[in-house]
């Protein structure tokens, strides 16, 4: 695990100012420069299109012209603190002298956490070689690794979701005592503060403990959110109530429908750009599989739940057209869509199926071959005939052995699909590594 952890870290590392580029999505310096402005001058000064803010002046930078706003309040104040007091930390006190690498280094290392998080979480549910399996896809797949650089609350809130619902697991099952559901409950208070579709962390673990009858601290959860949201309000109302009011009524008008969480999964990965990723659709099949366990199930309560909790929070408080546009959405909860996808992989390994092999290969083994089979920087376009014949030297070995006198075919059946998911997983590698020429053509 720790191989695979290292891995991860390095794939997240390797140029990781130039992909995806650093005003592909400017909301990196909007946070940054709300927290560092409001630390040093006690007003969170950065850029914002909404219009309730009274106009403020133009600033030139990086390119770029940014309508600057007072007071800024489109999000609540938690990541942009985290942000402003590291880059204070770090010395930094100009807003135009951020660099990429500077500012997105702690998403980086919340990413890197999740990786040892989501194993130690799905080690029960899946077992050893599911959760290993979970782990190295989110070590190593593209989407994972690109959208893993991007400074958005989602970077610091995807590692405490994951020890959100370790504690909440804990406690339902009898051992974790006070101190365990003190720091659940703190979890739970901060989710919202980065974002507040971080509610879905206070309702996913509260349904954790009711379905272990532990009634008070899962109501302590659901509080704990509510006073996350509340600490929101309480900062609006110490710089500008009215104003708050005014961003929020500006904010709901994102809402077009109720079709969010579709666009939330079918929308591709990428930061403005399109950036089609497999693994991370796979993992939804995955994780619908896991709904038709037992209903106390671990896979069910503590992988399945989690997700769908989170979708419900992206259908309640998040536009359609938002959740098309930014990929970065999709951070806080890939740790579990990834051990979805890779679960699946494992068991197309343990048992070869025709149906799950190809899954796996269809879309997270094309998403791991798209870019590095291709030539001169274009797609891999195979011809089909040899697509075909791919396809059929993996698959087939797998269909026969529904046949009861090939049965003695299993090994050698399980050693094939074992080289073809080496061989994706090599492709996950190689197309990470190859990120910032691929996010130059998208």
């Amino acid at each position: 695990m720790a191989l695979v952890t290292l891995a991860g870290l390095a794939l997240r590392l390797h140029d990781y100012g130039a992909a995806p580029g650093f005003l592909d999505n400017a909301d990196e310096l909007q946070f940054s420069w709300a927290g560092l402005n409001l630390l040093l001058h006690g007003d969170a000064y950065t850029w914002s299109y909404f219009r309730s803010y009274p106009q403020g002046d133009v600033l030139q930078a990086y390119g770029t012209a940014f309508p600057m706003v007072h007071h800024w309040m489109d999000h609540p104040p938690g990541f942009s603190l985290l942000m402003g007091a590291y880059l204070v930390l770090a010395g930094q006190r100009s807003m135009t002298t951020l660099t990429p690498e500077m500012v997105r280094l702690p998403a980086v290392l919340f990413a890197t956490a999740t990786i040892p998080l989501a194993y130690a979480l799905a080690r029960r549910p899946l077992g050893l070689g599911g959760a290993l399996a979970g782990a190295a896809v989110l070590a190593t797949g593209p989407g994972a690794v690109l959208l893993s650089r991007q400074a958005e609350p989602e970077a610091v809130m995807a590692p405490l979701f994951l020890v959100a619902v370790l504690l909440a697991a804990r406690l339902a099952d009898g051992p974790g005592g006070w101190l365990t559901g003190v720091a659940l409950v703190a979890i739970c208070v901060l989710e919202p503060f980065f974002k507040v579709t971080g509610v879905a962390v206070g309702a996913a673990s509260a349904v954790i403990l009711a379905m272990n009858a532990r009634w008070g601290w899962g109501l302590a959860c659901v509080l704990g959110a509510a006073a996350g949201i509340g600490l929101y309000l309480l900062y609006g109302a110490l710089v500008d109530w009215s104003l708050l009011w005014k961003i929020v009524a500006e904010q709901a008008l994102n809402r077009r429908g109720v079709m969010a969480a579709f666009e939330f999964i079918a929308d591709p990965t990428g930061a403005n750009r399109r950036l089609r990723d497999g693994w991370w659709l796979l993992g939804w099949i995955g994780a619908g599989l896991w709904l038709f366990h037992a209903r106390r199930a671990d896979a069910e309560r503590l992988l399945a739940w989690p997700l769908f909790a989170y979708l419900a929070a992206i259908t309640v408080l998040a536009g359609e057209q938002l959740t098309a546009q930014y990929g970065w959405y999709h951070v806080a909860v890939i740790p579990f869509a990834y051990l979805a996808a890779g679960s699946l992989a494992w068991r197309a390994f343990v048992e070869p199926s025709p149906a799950r092999l190809l899954a796996v290969l269809l879309l997270g083994g094309a998403m791991a071959t798209e870019y590095w089979l291709g030539a001169g920087g274009s797609n891999w376009i195979p011809p089909p005939a040899l697509l075909v014949a791919i396809l059929a030297v993996v698959v087939a070995p797998a269909a026969l052995l529904a046949v009861p006198a090939l049965a003695p075919l299993r090994g050698y059946a399980r050693a094939l699909v074992g080289l073809a998911l080496g061989f994706v997983l090599v492709g996950n590698i190689l197309t990470s590594l190859s990120l910032t020429d691929i996010f130059s053509r998208l």
